[in-house]
């Protein structure tokens, strides 16, 4: 099911429109023209109370695949096919006896990634970021870490498809985008890139 993944939209609201009709926009540029499937939309709205959230999460549904950060209770109640635990969330095992679907997590450190167990691990910062400032970024070698059978996601900092090739090319399955996702158009071409960069690390 996450074999087709090659981008991972993390939603946010101050870029997307704070309108429901806006959000629903947003996500419907960012995924045309992608390949189905491609595109995992991220729903992070820290702020956001059960119900709304809810409610975002349903109307993502209706134009891709999603994951849901943190909020077991509402992946469940939207029908979502993922949820992702922050760093210093539930563990992949409480997760797993509550959720039927795939568990994602976030990790900051390239030597606490293959023991999560989880089905997707998002590794970062790679790059620079200005979301995390003043942390250091692991650089593009942290992702020939050795992560089993999990989609090992590169995160922070890929403003660019030339930034997401580098980061599949260096050992990623998929790249993970913010601030582009939403201030841009189609996110195709950032998935041609994730493919073009892992056909390069295969040959």
């Amino acid at each position: 099911m996450l074999d087709p993944v090659r981008v991972v939209a993390i939603t946010d609201r101050r870029l997307m429109g704070e309108t429901r009709e806006a959000f629903g926009a947003a996500i419907q540029r960012a995924v045309r023209g992608c390949p189905p499937g491609s595109v995992l939309v991220q729903i992070r709205e820290k702020d956001l109370d059960g119900g709304p959230l809810l409610d975002l999460v349903r109307l993502a549904r209706r134009h891709a695949r999603v994951i849901v950060n943190d909020r077991l209770d509402v992946a469940l109640a939207a029908g979502a096919q993922a949820v992702h635990l922050p760093e210093r969330g539930l563990s992949v095992e409480d997760a797993r006896r509550l959720f039927p679907g795939i568990v994602g997590v976030s990790r900051h450190d390239p030597a606490a990634i293959a023991a999560t167990g989880a089905d997707l691990v998002h590794l970062g910062p790679i790059f620079p970021t200005p979301s995390k400032p003043g942390v250091p970024a692991l650089g593009t070698g942290a992702l020939a870490t050795p992560h089993g059978s999990a989609k090992l996601v590169a995160v922070g900092g890929i403003d660019r498809p030339e930034r997401a090739r580098e980061a599949a090319r260096a050992g990623a399955d998929a790249v993970a985008i913010i601030r582009a996702a939403w201030t841009g158009e189609s996110l195709a071409p950032f998935v041609t890139a994730v493919d073009a960069g892992r056909s390069l690390r295969t040959s």
